[in-house]
């Protein structure tokens, strides 16, 4: 069993795709450099790790991830522990997250702070 850590590497400054004018103004307004997301254990618990808000376009790209990383990898086939990056899906703006699989042990994970 893995916990998954998303650390944000890379916020982009808004540029065309089209040749047009973005129809954004700065960069993302959610996200900074250093900015962690932390999935663990079954059935998922989100912990916020030096941020405070979780923007939901990145979090419903990053959700369907994060399931197959917690798992072992077994298949010599499986590419899911090689995946090292993940970019949110803003096409003008994005953001890029390191992707980190951290193993843990059964139990080693408390569901809620004492």
């Amino acid at each position: 069993m893995y916990k998954v850590v998303f650390t944000v590497v890379d916020v982009q400054d808004p540029k065309s795709i089209d040749g047009n004018p973005p129809h954004v103004k700065g960069p993302c307004k959610i996200y900074k450099v250093g900015d962690k997301i932390t999935i663990t254990s079954n059935p998922g618990r989100l912990v916020l790790e030096e941020t405070d808000s979780v923007c939901l376009a990145a979090f419903s790209a990053i959700l369907p991830l994060t399931s197959a990383m917690e798992r072992n990898v077994t298949e010599p086939w499986d590419y899911i522990d090689k995946i090292k990056f993940f970019s949110c899906p803003d096409s003008e703006r994005p953001v890029t997250f390191k992707v980190e699989r951290i193993p843990v042990k059964q139990g080693e994970i408390p569901l809620r702070k004492s």
